[in-house]
């Protein structure tokens, strides 16, 4: 008896460039993260310092979620329930996976240090900056530890910028009725502000304050949407996209700047939507599209893979290096896709699927019952 899995599918068929793009996006951070093990150790800190840029692939993921969030709620959010009803499904979309993941972080450090092993960087274990976490404000709220500030599943605090995004989306969007191109200026502003204080000796924009860093590009995508029809003009997007995403990958690799890499992020997603505004897509961006729908998974599983596969057993405690280490890191891909595609379908899809169904109402019921059960004379006046 075959054992057949469900088939990833596109959400539509009206972005598959973009969706094509969250993946690769995803792919890029999974290797900025672990590219340092195809180096000898006495290498690492060299090689990770010239591939730094793949770290803006967050960036890209900041623009196409602008542009999704416009593209699918703009016209939608007209009233404070449809507001309440559009978070609710944001929190559907991002809450479960996350604090599945924390969980399971916090439990793999606390184990992997009561048996010796020792991490780059260890996250605190003081509950404020838990909760924090599991309530996604740790982008917001500092909290730090051995002078750094630091969190289990670290990469999840592009999640919790996403949250802030979201929460202002109905100001952008009343920012684009009245003007078109407001998105745009307020977003030039602001990355004009970063690159400024960059010249006079301040952080680039890499170490700007998650806000201020995911702010232009959220924006971006959105001033995207609003300009849709003008990008469909554009002569070969598809051929466009391809050269954009080889010269991105190729900046991000070879120690560019953070600034020239974001002007290419910005065209790489530029050229994805106008792929899709343009239509026709082939037959190889129609097979590849659904692998986007794992993007959020990979994102937040891929650390942890990493942690454990890579770091605790190929480099602390086989101490491999070379073509041994190589073929782990292979294996450890693969671990994250698989597990990613399991996730998604069993997990993520139909938590967030139980999560839509709820409503305040019966959210309050099942409070009223539990605290009736807990307190018999509880509602009776």
């Amino acid at each position: 008896m075959k054992l057949r899995l469900p088939a990833l599918k596109a959400t539509s068929g009206e972005l598959l460039h973009v969706d094509l793009l969250r993946f690769v996006a995803s792919a890029g951070i999974v290797y900025h993260h672990s590219h340092e093990f195809f180096y000898d150790p006495q290498i690492r800190a060299e090689a990770l310092s010239t591939a730094f840029g793949f770290t803006a692939f967050v960036d890209l993921f900041f623009v196409i979620s602008g542009f999704i969030i416009a593209y699918i709620y703009s016209d939608k959010i007209c009233s404070l329930k449809q507001f309440f009803r559009f978070m609710q499904r944001r929190v559907a979309r991002l809450a479960p996976l996350h604090w599945l993941t924390l969980a399971l972080s916090i439990l793999l450090f606390w184990q992997g240090l009561k048996f010796g092993f020792h991490p780059k960087y260890t996250p605190s274990f003081e509950m404020k900056c838990i909760m924090d976490t599991a309530f996604l404000l740790h982008a917001v709220l500092p909290c730090h530890f051995n002078g750094q500030s630091l969190y289990f599943n670290g990469q999840s605090w592009s999640i919790s910028i996403e949250m802030i995004m979201y929460l202002a989306f109905p100001f952008f969007v009343m920012l684009s009725i009245r003007r078109r191109h407001a998105p745009f200026v307020i977003g030039g502003i602001v990355l004009g502000g970063i690159f400024l204080d960059e010249l006079t000796g301040g952080p680039s924009y890499l170490q700007a304050h998650p806000v201020l860093r995911a702010l232009p590009s959220f924006l971006f995508g959105i001033g995207l949407y609003h300009c849709r029809s003008t990008l469909a003009a554009i002569p070969a997007p598809a051929a466009f996209l391809a050269l954009m995403l080889i010269i991105l990958i190729g900046v991000m690799s070879n120690g560019a700047t953070a600034d020239l890499v974001l002007v290419f992020v910005y065209l790489t997603a530029t050229a994805a939507i106008a792929a899709d505004m343009r239509g026709n897509p082939t037959n190889f961006v129609k097979k590849m599209a659904p692998l986007g729908q794992m993007t959020y998974s990979i994102y937040l599983w891929h650390g942890l893979f990493i942690m454990v596969v890579l770091n605790a057993l190929g480099d602390q405690f086989l101490h491999l290096s070379g073509v041994p280490m190589i073929f782990l890191v292979g294996l450890c891909y693969s671990l994250i896709a698989a597990f990613s595609y399991l996730s998604f379908m069993f997990f993520e899809t139909p938590a967030r699927r139980w999560v839509d169904r709820l409503s305040l109402r019966s959210v309050l019921q099942a409070l009223k019952l539990k605290r009736a059960r807990v307190d018999p004379g509880f509602g009776t006046g």
